[in-house]
């Protein structure tokens, strides 16, 4: 049994729906179908609900949203009877965002409970099309929504995590008696529900996450997640043309690519398939005959050199200076714990006798200084900034254990004349990250890829 998940970019149209289609109704497999939002209907919605609205917009809307949704259908079911099934079932959850919409625009707040209801319609408009084009096809597929079928969350709404334990409990009996009368679940993608009922999203592009969880709770042999791309790359082939496919990566490999950058996956589905040794396949939807990049627990090294490259731009590194900051007892505690408070992720750190330093995402600058400044009385005398950073971070099996490689990458950049930041190694065993201006990460990239894969730039 498998999972296969397909992205929004791969349902933007009910021309590239129909190849999608097809790949599900050619697999005899029994499986579980995971999909995303139509391409940019859940951009849509968030930018509607960020500003104040007026009653005639919220009726503009939800035509605008009708007219995207019925335009695919028509274009990828025609038997009349489920056509009309799934125009009914389309009309009940208009109406329901409709009225959500109201009380947004009446209360003129948004709360973020409310936020992710809204965001969750996408997803739930999407898998009626999906289960309506595979019942022409003659798959006996059925809609089935995230929050009815038992997805249970932790933590925090815009950035929930899955109770493992609990959704096996919930989901695994449902999916066994859809199995047993022959049916193929298509599952809403990146949301699931909280213990008191409420609707809570895993983050942007969460249904990677979302299919990920499923496939743990049902046992499943393989997670298939099928994107527009072939796979994970050397690098990003908008920096480098010559960029190739990675044809096998471990779970660690995969988590640190996606996690630092790299945007195949969503950063936490590695964890839940490591759990029951699922191994995941990141596949093109418009090119399945290629064989895309397999994640398995244990990687392949590739003889003294490196896998792959990934970047991250729009960072800032945030500096406490004190005497003594950087091994006074608490004071790290208590940076991290105010930054995180206020919702801001720390992706690397280092600290010196006198100095910590944060990277940060740029836009969060703002908001990590001023939580911070009370920090000044007695312990931080002050607070610097550097804006316009990039990190590159260098993946590779066993590359903690290899003698070489660094030397290798840091010659390359010297060469470029570029200087380096921050860096990070000896955390994973896998990889190792630094820090660029952002005006030299291109070049950076394109001399390390270089050096490794042999094209000249």
């Amino acid at each position: 049994m498998k999972v296969l998940k397909f992205g929004g970019s791969s349902l933007k149209n009910s021309e590239s729906m129909m190849m999608v289609g097809r790949i599900i109704a050619s697999d005899p497999e029994p499986k579980v179908v995971v999909v995303s939002a139509v391409q940019g209907v859940t951009d849509s919605i968030v930018s509607f609900v960020s500003e104040p609205r007026r009653d005639e917009e919220v009726q503009h809307f939800i035509e605008k949203l009708k007219d995207v949704h019925m335009s695919i259908l028509g274009g990828v079911s025609k038997d009349m009877e489920t056509k009309q099934q799934a125009v009914t079932r389309l009309m009940e959850r208009l109406a329901k965002i409709e009225k959500v919409l109201y009380g947004i625009s009446y209360l003129e707040e948004l709360t973020p409970r409310t936020m992710d209801l809204v965001q969750s319609f996408g997803e739930r408009f999407s898998v009626i099309l999906t289960a309506a084009m595979l019942q022409d096809m003659g798959v006996n597929a059925v809609p089935v929504e995230a929050d009815e079928l038992g997805i249970s969350t932790e933590g925090p709404y815009g950035n929930a995590t899955a109770d493992l334990k609990e959704t096996r409990k919930n989901i695994q009996p449902k999916i066994r008696t859809m199995f047993e009368k022959q049916e193929t679940p298509v599952v809403t993608g990146f949301f699931g529900r909280t213990p008191e009922g409420h609707v809570a999203v895993f983050g942007r592009n969460g249904s990677d996450y979302s299919a990920s969880v499923i496939a743990n709770a049902v046992d499943a042999r393989v997670l298939e997640i099928w994107k527009d791309v072939d796979g994970f790359m050397s690098v990003d082939p908008k920096i480098v043309k010559e960029a190739v496919t990675i044809e096998n990566l471990s779970y660690d490999e995969a988590a640190e690519l996606s996690y630092f950058g790299a945007k195949v996956l969503h950063p936490r589905t590695v964890e839940p398939a490591r759990e029951k040794n699922i191994t995941i396949k990141v596949k093109n939807v418009f090119e399945p005959d290629k064989e895309g990049t397999v994640i398995e627990p244990s990687g392949v090294e590739m003889g003294g050199t490196i896998k792959s490259i990934s970047c991250m731009r729009n960072l800032a590194i945030i500096k406490a200076y004190g005497a003594g900051a950087g091994y006074k007892t608490g004071v790290m505690y208590e940076i991290s714990q105010r930054l995180s408070d206020a919702g801001v992720n720390i992706y690397s750190a280092a600290t010196s006798q006198t100095c910590v330093a944060l990277l940060i995402e740029k836009r969060y600058l703002g908001t990590g200084k001023k939580v911070l400044a009370d920090l000044k009385k007695g312990v931080i005398d002050r607070i610097e900034t550097v804006d316009d950073i990039a990190l590159l971070c260098v993946v590779g099996e066993g590359l903690g254990y290899r003698k070489g490689i660094a030397a290798r990458v840091f010659t390359a950049v010297s060469k470029e004349g570029v200087s380096v930041g921050m860096i990070s190694a000896g955390a994973s065993m896998v990889a190792y990250h630094f820090t660029v201006d952002s005006k030299d990460l291109e070049r950076t990239t394109r001399a390390i890829h270089s050096e490794f894969f042999g094209v000249k730039q």
